[in-house]
C-alpha cells in the first residue's frame, strides 16, 4: 500500500492559528553531554517540546467544544484509525464560494467514514495568505454529514468553520454529536475520492481536548 502524509511538520516558532502561543522546544541532554553520563559508550538525545493543542494537523475531540464532552484519551480508535474514507474535491468551487453547503456531500455514502474535503488552502502554509478569510463547511453540510452517520471530518483549511462566525456551527454540530474533527490537513490532492484508509490518533491525553496527529491514508 502507498502511504499519503496529509500532515504539516511541526517546527519551533511557526504559527497555525493567530492568536495562540507557536510551539517551543528545549533540549534537556544533547549528545555531548550525555556521552559522559553513559562513560563515553553511547549518546542521546532527549528534549522536549512545549506546544499549543492547536498546532499544526490536529484532531478535536468533543471537550474542545463543550465541557463536559470526550477528552482525547476517550475518543475511540473506531473513529481515528484505519477509517475508509471520502474525498470531496471543492478545490475547483468559486472563490465567492467559501462555505461549502450540503450539495457537496449529496448522495454519497458517508456511514462510517472519514470525510475528508479538499480546498487546497494548504497551499498557503506558512505564508499570511493562509490566515485570510478561509473556505469552511456550512451547518447545512455539517447536519447532514451528522445524520448520515459519518465516523470523522476533516479538511485542508485554516479552520472547519467560517472564523468570523463565533458560534461555530461546524464544531458544534459535529463534536456534539461524537464526531471527531481534523483541520489543517495537506495533499489531499493524492488521494482518491474513494478506496483509501485514513489514520489520525492523537495521543491518549486524559482531559485533552486537542491535539497534533501525523495523519496519512492507505492507498491501493
Amino acid at each position: 500500500m502507498q502511504r499519503i502524509d496529509l500532515s504539516h511538520p511541526i517546527e519551533p516558532g511557526m504559527i497555525t492559528y493567530p492568536g495562540l502561543p507557536p510551539p517551543k522546544a528545549k533540549v534537556f541532554l544533547d549528545y555531548e553531554k550525555s556521552r559522559e553520563r553513559y562513560q563515553g559508550k553511547a549518546e542521546f538525545y532527549i528534549a522536549s517540546l512545549h506546544l499549543c493543542g492547536n498546532t499544526g494537523t490536529y484532531v478535536d475531540a468533543p471537550r474542545h467544544r463543550f465541557r463536559e464532552g470526550a477528552d482525547l484519551a476517550s475518543l475511540s480508535l473506531d473513529r481515528l484509525a484505519h477509517l475508509p474514507t471520502v474525498r470531496i474535491d471543492a478545490s475547483g468551487r468559486a472563490p465567492e464560494e467559501r462555505g461549502l453547503g450540503r450539495r457537496w456531500f449529496q448522495g454519497l455514502n458517508v456511514e462510517g467514514k472519514a470525510v475528508l474535503v479538499r480546498t487546497d488552502w494548504s497551499q498557503r502554509w506558512r505564508t499570511d495568505r493562509y490566515f485570510e478569510p478561509n473556505p469552511f463547511l456550512t451547518r447545512e453540510a455539517c447536519q447532514f454529514l451528522v445524520d448520515s452517520g459519518a465516523a470523522l471530518v476533516g479538511i485542508d483549511s485554516l479552520n472547519i468553520d467560517d472564523i468570523a462566525d463565533p458560534a461555530r456551527p461546524a464544531h458544534t454540530l459535529l463534536l456534539g454529536n461524537g464526531i471527531p474533527v481534523c483541520e489543517h490537513l495537506t495533499h489531499l490532492d493524492a488521494v482518491p475520492a474513494t478506496g483509501a484508509y485514513f489514520h489520525a490518533a492523537p495521543i491518549p491525553w486524559v482531559g485533552g481536548a486537542t491535539f497534533p496527529v501525523r495523519a496519512y491514508a492507505l492507498v491501493g
